[in-house]
Parts: structure tokens; sequence; C-alpha cells
């Protein structure tokens, strides 16, 4: 819980350094059957103190939930300080007993609940309020009486020894030692709620995939316990849900076991996809939208008209036939470009619109109300030396647009190599070449091919010592590879008679 607060309050910082007006606060409860504890205000139930038809207990019974989720339980939170303080205070308050099983066991179900409400554009005629809840459940283990031993204190209302009453116990007292009893009770009622929706959820899932509709999907018992009303909106809806169970390598416990995977395979099933049954409120707005976007649209094609721009750029190339070596040339060249102008305001009214529109179908994430695809771009591609173009799949293989200046990196000489020789009949004695008829990438090439560039440079210095070559090395291997495949085109049986001078020149053998 403390690593999703966190990274929930640096999402809360950033927004409201856009300016955006951000609240989270946090409730967190105890459900023991029927009655809602506030764990922020020791243990209270929830619902109590308050004036007018529902300052009575069993009332506050029937409706603790909705105090919760109406924010009558929340706690403004400002940081992550802050945040561990309520923590800790509600644990501090949570019921807990020792049984046969566990030393510290939880006796109740606990719900912590983070509430995040943004709102933008506040200023204008339609502002922006967004509000999302998430949801920690912490269950109770289901337990057996007879393994938790949670009823050994308990005793009879009257005890008759011989037809004489020995002792009698108050019912203050009676229920007083069937308190453990009850807990196990409750918890066990709670999840046995919660596994009867989860099979609804399933079936109501498994039906609409084969066809059936809406209407005559099962219905789901939320209204079984508290627990299920509460957590309605994280298990039903477009709610994302993740469930974590927990078992236990004892055989002597392997029938709970067993369930409990059994519950997390059913939950597992389940694909929940947004109903189509919108509320009003958002139907109406998303007909108001679309009105605006079509009025829009007809101004927008009233006002623009096309526009002629000449664009001067600055162009560098070489004397024909250089493969970028010699004489460099520069000129100007005006581009004539055609853009729309006159209604660029529209235009933004109309992105706004279409984004609002976006927001309220469902099609945008919580994050920034949506991103526009242009400043993603420009994010993910910031510092990238190709402009965000990406690497072309060709480079580093030899091929007839292969340039001089390519033949620097060795690894092209080596692929260039291996593209001309890997068919000769001594390519594996002299390269160690074993898939001659496979295109290898430039980091599985053979290090024979390495090692006969590394020698044809040794080679090419030396001839440039002596003044036999004036030529840049890239450009004499680019005449050398040139003049191997024109040969090897006209005779293919030349390629053995080049091998073999080669591996002389070099000393290869």
């Amino acid at each position: 819980v403390p690593r999703t607060c966190a990274e929930v309050l640096q999402a809360v910082d950033h927004w409201r350094s856009r300016g955006l007006e951000v609240q989270l606060s946090a409730s967190y409860v105890e459900l023991f059957g029927s009655e809602v504890s506030d764990l922020l205000r020791e243990g209270r139930v929830v619902g109590q103190h308050r004036e007018g038809r529902y300052s009575a207990v069993r009332a506050t019974d029937r409706v603790g939930h909705r105090y919760v989720l109406d924010g009558h339980t929340e706690w403004h939170i400002q940081s992550l300080e802050e945040l561990q303080e309520l923590l800790e205070h509600g644990d501090a308050a949570k019921r807990r007993a020792a049984t046969a099983m566990n030393e510290r066991s939880t006796r109740a179900h606990t719900v912590f609940v983070l509430s995040l409400q943004v709102r933008k554009d506040m200023d204008s005629a339609d502002p922006t309020i967004r509000q999302s809840r998430f949801y920690f459940a912490d269950l109770g283990g289901s337990e057996q009486l007879s393994k938790s031993k949670v009823d050994a204190a308990t005793k009879a209302p009257v005890l008759v020894v011989g037809g004489e009453e020995q002792s009698r116990l108050t019912w203050q007292e009676y229920n007083l030692h069937r308190q453990r009893v009850y807990e196990t009770l409750n918890i066990n009622k709670g999840l046995f709620s919660l596994k009867r929706v989860i099979e609804a959820l399933h079936q109501r899932c498994r039906m609409a995939q084969e066809g059936v509709p809406t209407h005559a999907l099962p219905y789901v018992p939320y209204q079984d316990s508290k627990l299920t009303m509460l957590l309605q909106e994280a298990l039903g809806g477009s709610a994302r849900t993740l469930i974590i169970t927990t078992v236990t390598m004892d055989p002597s416990h392997a029938e709970e076991s067993l369930q409990t995977l059994r519950f997390a395979e059913t939950c597992a099933q389940v694909q929940k996809r947004r109903e189509a049954d919108q509320a009003a409120s958002i139907t109406l707005a998303l007909d108001k939208i679309e009105q605006d976007i079509q009025a829009l649209q007809a101004e927008i094609a009233q006002k623009e008209r096309w526009e002629t721009r000449f664009l001067r750029r600055q162009d560098r190339d070489t004397v024909a036939g250089a493969f970028g070596e010699g004489m460099m040339v520069e000129r100007t060249e005006v581009v004539p470009t055609s853009v729309l102008v006159g209604a660029e305001a529209e235009r933004e009214q109309l992105e706004a619109l279409l984004e609002r529109q976006a927001e309220l179908k469902g099609l945008c994430s919580m994050v920034d109300f949506g991103k526009d695809y242009r400043s993603m771009r420009l994010q993910a591609t910031k510092g990238a030396t190709d402009g965000g173009r990406g690497e072309d799949f060709r480079a580093g293989h030899f091929s007839a647009r292969t340039k001089a200046k390519d033949f620097e990196d060795e690894a092209v000489l080596a692929d260039a190599l291996r593209f001309l020789f890997r068919s000769c009949k001594d390519a594996e004695m002299v390269f160690g070449e074993l898939k001659a008829r496979t295109r290898l990438q430039r980091n599985e090439i053979p290090e024979g091919y390495h090692k006969a560039a590394r020698a044809m440079r040794e080679l090419w210095e030396d001839q440039v010592e002596k003044g036999h070559e004036h030529r840049s090395f890239g450009k004499a291997m680019l005449d050398r590879c040139t003049e191997w495949r024109g040969a090897f085109k006209q005779d293919t049986s030349s390629r053995d008679a080049a091998l073999s001078k080669l591996v002389q020149e070099c000393g290869l053998a």
C-alpha cells in the first residue's frame, strides 16, 4: 500500500504542477457482519453520532457502506508521511485475537480506500471533474471451528448436573464468550458472498461471450453482504481488479488450499467489459459535443483556404560518381508548399472538443487526460540521432547501395566478403563458414571474414606507405568488391580462383 500511494502522490504533484486541482483522500474501515467501523476514528461505527434518522445503531448498520462511498469517512492527504501515520493508526484499531491457527489473526475484513478527484478548467463554462477510487481489501482467511478452536471458551447459558442447576450466564456473558465464534461466522459469510459474486460475474462473462443479450444475464448478488456492497465498484463495471490468494503447503489444510485455488481460477476467468448502459448525463454531453463538432467543421470548411508558401533549404551535393568524396557543391533550393490557413482558432477548439469526447467515451487514461500523439512521439524520440525514424534493417549489409564510407566499418567489409565468397568450396576451411545458404546478422558473421577484413586493411596500409595507393580505404574496398561482383556475375567459376588469390595476398592459409 505505501508503494502504491507513493506513486499516486507523485502523479498528484505532476498534475498540480500543470495547474489542475487535485484532491486525494483516504478511508480505512473494518467490516464486521453488517457493522462498518471507521478505523481512523478509534473504531467508531460509521454513521453513529450523526443527527437525523440515522443516529440509531440499527439504522446505521443498513447504510454504513453508503457513508464510506459518499466520503463521510475520508481524511485528506497531502504527503506520504500523513498517509503512513493514518495506516499505522488504523492498523492499531483492528480486531485481532489469537487462535489455534494464527497468533495474530485478523478478526474482520478491512478495506482501505483511496479517493482521487481531479478538476480541470474550473473557470470555464464547461469544467471537467473526474473521480476514481482505489480499493485495497484485506480479507480475513476462511476458518473452520474444528481447526481454529475459537469455540473452546464457549459456555452453555445454563449448566445442569443431576437435575440441579449449577450455573447460569447472563445473555451478555454468553455473547461475550461466543465473540470469537461470531467473528468466524462473519468472516466466512463475507467470503461466501464474495464467492457468489465472482461466480455470477463469471457466468455473466461466459453467457455474454455466447451472445446472450444483456437483459437475460444473471443477477449479481452484491447486496448479500456489506463487503460486496462496498466493493461493488471494484468488482463490476469497467474497474480493473487484482485478487491475490494465499494457501499453505501443510497437508492437513489441503482441502482449504484446493478450494482457494479453485476460487482464484474462477476469478482469473472473469473478463469484465464496460456495459452499454451509460448514464443519461454522459449521453447528453456526448450528443452536445457531437453537435458542436459538426458546427465547427462546417465553419472551418467555410473559412479555410489553401495558401502557397516557399521554403528555402540548403543542400550539399557531391560531384557525380564521387561516392561522398571529392568536391562538395552547396546550393539553395526553393520548395513550394501548400498549407491550410484561415481557421487556426477553430482548429484548436475542434481538437479540444475531440479530446473531451474521447475522455467521456473512456478512450483516454487518467494520466494527463489523454495525450497528443505528436507530443508522445516528440518525447519518445528526444535525443535520438535518427530523429525517431528508426534504423534501416539493411544497414551493415553489403548491397548495391553500399557507399565507400560504409566500408570503413570492418563489419561491413566482412559482410561483403561473406556475400561474395560464402558459396566457394573452400569457404568453410578459410573462413569457418557453416551456414552458406543463410543471411546472417552482423554479430553472427564467422570470425574468419573479420580476420580477412583486417588483413585487407593492413595490405592497403602497406600500399599507401609505398605510394602505390592514393584512394581511401573505403573507396578501394568498394572498387574491389564491385569488380568481384561484376566478374562473378559473368563467370561464376571465377569465384574459387578469386578466393585463392585473396588467400595468397592476405596470408589467410
